[in-house]
């Protein structure tokens, strides 16, 4: 079958070289191999021409036309039945497309297959489902009628047992969402959807908006867990946090303000009925300082050795919290991960995967320091 694999460069010209020797090139399998570079710089330009495999098609951009802007441009350009898109600081492992491939089209109603994502090379720690778009409706409502403990906790165990549902996965499993750092999407279903992203989103939440049309139109979106991917997320445009922050938080309102409709109706009736005011959603979770050094491991609870799962967020809620399964006394934590975190506060604990009401152990938080 035929299938384009597009990757968006912007400042990032080693990672998108790596990610794209990830990618099979056009002799296994009909792949075609795109690269849309945003970054309207001569010296990144430069890199990838003299990087880039021979038969790896690079369209240059005179500015940076958003990711799913670029993304549109290779989709129409380049016709194929399905649509791989790899984020350059992402990169698939041995067989991953093959086995997305097949998944992808065993199914007419399959729209799109995400491989198993890992954060870590050593393929340790996996990075969280994504976000159901139905959390952001919670989450609206929550703060719309004040942070009400029990809703809050309620939401955080059902996100805990949707992970570890996706985390244990041994065959397919269909999910709410998936990311568009490292996914396979069939073109006909991206058509009935609508086309691929809509380019109100300069950057963040145009995967999120195309997986709820497209499961609007009937199709399913599926984890392959025997595909894998290791993203090192987060590691494009680091230069420039503030800017990224300003793209995701306007994204997350044209978001909230396309899909949130028919909770404008309910939380008016609440506000009326119940003379509740916005009061915010968050509060206060007791966490104790982790002292030592996260490298040099982390010592697990008496009562969890047998079993455990260590969680890792930057939210004290967990939400979103990437995960690694283990036992006995000792955690070690991998200094690739720590080097992989930007400078911020970090929570983690200790859990049984296994436990309907699962035993948890305290909260303990860190500093990465710049």
């Amino acid at each position: 079958m035929k299938t384009l694999a597009i990757i968006v460069n912007y400042h990032s010209a080693p990672l998108t070289l790596r990610a794209v020797r990830s990618i099979p090139d056009g002799r296994a399998g009909g792949v075609r191999r795109v690269v849309v570079d945003n970054s309207g710089d001569g010296s990144e330009l430069e890199i990838l021409r003299r990087g880039l495999p021979p038969d790896v098609i690079l369209l240059a951009m005179p500015e940076n036309i958003g990711f799913g802007s670029a993304c549109n441009l290779a989709f129409e350009r380049f016709p194929a039945e399905a649509i791989l898109l790899l984020n350059p600081d992402a990169r698939l492992l041995s067989g991953a497309l093959a086995r997305m491939q097949a998944t992808l089209f065993s199914r007419e109603h399959i729209g799109a297959v995400s491989p198993r994502i890992f954060w870590d090379s050593g393929l340790r720690f996996q990075l969280p489902p994504s976000l159901p778009p139905t959390l952001f409706e919670f989450d609206f409502l929550l703060q719309t009628i004040g942070a009400l403990a029990f809703f809050s906790g309620l939401k955080g165990w059902l996100w805990r047992r949707h992970a570890v549902r996706v985390w244990k996965a041994r065959s397919p499993i269909r999910v709410g969402n998936l990311s568009g750092g490292a996914v396979l999407l069939k073109s006909s279903a991206i058509r009935a959807a609508g086309g691929l992203f809509d380019p109100r989103f300069f950057l963040y939440f145009e995967d999120t908006d195309l997986f709820v049309r497209l499961r609007k139109a009937g199709f399913s979106l599926l984890m392959e867990p025997r595909a894998g991917a290791v993203h090192h997320y987060d590691q494009c445009g680091k230069e420039n946090p503030v800017e990224k922050r300003r793209h995701m938080l306007h994204s997350r309102r044209l978001f909230i303000h396309k899909y949130r409709k028919p909770w404008k109706f309910v939380v008016k009736r609440l506000e009326g009925y119940l003379n509740l005011r916005p009061l915010g959603v968050g509060g206060n979770i007791p966490a104790n300082r982790f002292g030592g050094d996260l490298v040099k491991g982390i010592s697990v609870p008496l009562n969890l050795q047998k079993k455990w799962l260590f969680e890792l967020s930057p939210d004290p809620g967990f939400i979103p919290a990437a995960g690694c399964m283990g036992a006995g006394p000792h955690m070690d934590f991998p200094e690739e991960c720590r080097d992989l975190l930007s400078p911020s506060r970090y929570f983690f604990r200790f859990g049984d995967p296994d436990a309907f009401l699962p035993r948890l152990s305290s909260v303990a938080t860190f500093e990465k320091n710049p």
